[in-house]
Protein backbone atom coordinates (compact mmCIF):
# COMPACT_ATOMS: atom_id res chain seq x y z
CA UNK A 1 0.00 0.00 0.00
CA UNK A 2 1.37 3.39 -1.01
CA UNK A 3 0.12 6.54 0.69
CA UNK A 4 -0.60 9.56 -1.50
CA UNK A 5 -0.40 13.04 0.07
CA UNK A 6 -2.09 16.09 -1.45
CA UNK A 7 -1.86 19.81 -0.59
CA UNK A 8 -4.27 22.65 -1.31
CA UNK A 9 -2.29 25.72 -2.42
CA UNK A 10 -5.18 28.01 -1.46
CA UNK A 11 -6.06 27.04 2.14
CA UNK A 12 -3.14 24.74 3.02
CA UNK A 13 -5.20 21.60 3.68
CA UNK A 14 -3.26 18.34 3.45
CA UNK A 15 -4.98 15.02 2.89
CA UNK A 16 -3.75 11.43 2.68
CA UNK A 17 -5.25 8.95 0.25
CA UNK A 18 -4.82 5.43 1.58
CA UNK A 19 -6.35 3.96 -1.56
CA UNK A 20 -5.92 5.66 -4.92
CA UNK A 21 -9.16 5.17 -6.84
CA UNK A 22 -8.27 7.60 -9.58
CA UNK A 23 -9.41 11.23 -9.44
CA UNK A 24 -7.27 13.93 -7.87
CA UNK A 25 -8.89 15.39 -4.74
CA UNK A 26 -10.40 18.89 -5.01
CA UNK A 27 -10.29 21.61 -2.36
CA UNK A 28 -11.33 25.30 -2.60
CA UNK A 29 -12.66 24.58 -6.10
CA UNK A 30 -9.28 23.44 -7.49
CA UNK A 31 -7.41 20.18 -7.82
CA UNK A 32 -5.02 19.57 -4.94
CA UNK A 33 -1.31 19.23 -5.68
CA UNK A 34 0.41 15.91 -5.02
CA UNK A 35 3.18 16.05 -2.42
CA UNK A 36 6.10 13.92 -3.59
CA UNK A 37 8.21 12.79 -0.61
CA UNK A 38 11.83 13.92 -0.62
CA UNK A 39 14.56 11.49 0.45
CA UNK A 40 17.98 12.77 -0.54
CA UNK A 41 17.69 16.50 -1.22
CA UNK A 42 19.51 19.37 0.46
CA UNK A 43 18.57 19.82 4.15
CA UNK A 44 17.99 16.06 4.60
CA UNK A 45 19.91 16.09 7.92
CA UNK A 46 17.11 18.21 9.44
CA UNK A 47 14.14 16.61 7.68
CA UNK A 48 14.52 12.87 7.12
CA UNK A 49 12.73 10.90 9.85
CA UNK A 50 15.09 8.77 11.95
CA UNK A 51 13.32 5.64 13.19
CA UNK A 52 14.61 3.66 16.18
CA UNK A 53 13.12 0.42 17.49
CA UNK A 54 12.54 0.71 21.24
CA UNK A 55 11.00 -2.74 21.67
CA UNK A 56 8.98 -5.15 19.56
CA UNK A 57 6.01 -2.79 19.12
CA UNK A 58 7.37 0.67 20.02
CA UNK A 59 9.27 2.92 17.66
CA UNK A 60 10.72 6.38 18.25
CA UNK A 61 10.65 8.77 15.30
CA UNK A 62 12.83 11.87 15.46
CA UNK A 63 12.78 14.29 12.58
CA UNK A 64 16.33 14.82 11.41
CA UNK A 65 19.70 13.51 12.52
CA UNK A 66 20.19 17.16 13.53
CA UNK A 67 17.14 18.42 15.50
CA UNK A 68 14.63 20.26 13.32
CA UNK A 69 13.62 23.81 14.39
CA UNK A 70 10.16 24.02 15.94
CA UNK A 71 9.36 27.73 15.67
CA UNK A 72 6.16 29.40 14.44
CA UNK A 73 7.87 30.20 11.14
CA UNK A 74 9.58 26.81 10.60
CA UNK A 75 8.35 23.55 12.10
CA UNK A 76 7.29 19.97 11.53
CA UNK A 77 3.48 19.81 11.28
CA UNK A 78 3.10 16.04 11.48
CA UNK A 79 4.83 12.66 11.50
CA UNK A 80 3.09 9.74 9.78
CA UNK A 81 4.02 6.07 10.27
CA UNK A 82 2.80 3.45 7.82
CA UNK A 83 2.90 -0.26 8.62
CA UNK A 84 1.44 -3.19 6.74
CA UNK A 85 -1.92 -2.81 8.54
CA UNK A 86 -2.18 0.73 9.86
CA UNK A 87 -1.34 4.38 9.37
CA UNK A 88 -0.70 6.56 12.42
CA UNK A 89 -0.39 10.36 12.34
CA UNK A 90 0.97 12.54 15.15
CA UNK A 91 0.46 16.29 14.88
CA UNK A 92 3.18 18.55 16.25
CA UNK A 93 3.12 22.24 17.18
CA UNK A 94 5.76 24.95 17.40
CA UNK A 95 7.64 24.50 20.67
CA UNK A 96 7.24 20.69 20.67
CA UNK A 97 10.24 18.43 20.27
CA UNK A 98 10.37 16.98 16.72
CA UNK A 99 10.04 13.44 18.08
CA UNK A 100 7.24 11.03 18.91
CA UNK A 101 6.71 7.45 20.03
CA UNK A 102 4.54 5.10 18.00
CA UNK A 103 3.12 1.75 19.11
CA UNK A 104 2.64 -0.26 15.93
CA UNK A 105 1.30 -3.71 15.05
CA UNK A 106 4.45 -4.33 12.98
CA UNK A 107 7.59 -2.55 11.86
CA UNK A 108 7.05 0.66 9.89
CA UNK A 109 7.30 0.31 6.12
CA UNK A 110 7.54 4.06 5.56
CA UNK A 111 7.75 7.11 7.82
CA UNK A 112 6.87 10.63 6.68
CA UNK A 113 7.45 14.08 8.16
CA UNK A 114 5.96 17.32 6.84
CA UNK A 115 7.86 20.60 7.25
CA UNK A 116 5.83 23.76 6.73
CA UNK A 117 8.74 25.26 4.70
CA UNK A 118 10.42 22.30 3.00
CA UNK A 119 7.54 19.90 2.34
CA UNK A 120 7.12 16.16 2.73
CA UNK A 121 10.04 13.85 3.60
CA UNK A 122 10.15 10.06 3.79
CA UNK A 123 12.42 7.31 5.08
CA UNK A 124 12.17 3.53 5.03
CA UNK A 125 15.22 2.92 7.25
CA UNK A 126 14.79 1.60 10.79
CA UNK A 127 17.67 1.49 13.25
CA UNK A 128 17.61 -1.55 15.52
CA UNK A 129 18.95 0.28 18.56
CA UNK A 130 17.32 1.07 21.85
CA UNK A 131 15.73 4.52 21.94
CA UNK A 132 16.68 6.82 24.80
CA UNK A 133 13.43 8.71 25.23
CA UNK A 134 11.51 8.79 28.49
CA UNK A 135 8.32 10.14 26.86
CA UNK A 136 5.12 8.17 27.08
CA UNK A 137 3.40 7.02 23.95
CA UNK A 138 0.36 9.15 23.06
CA UNK A 139 -1.53 6.32 21.41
Amino acid sequence: MILHFYHCPICGNIIVKVHDGGPTPVCCGSEMRPLVPKREEEYKEKHLPVVKRCDHYTFEVEVGSVPHPMTDEHHIEFICVQTENETIVRHLSPGDDPVSLFVCDSAPQAVYAFCNRHGLWMTETIEDIRCETKKKCKR
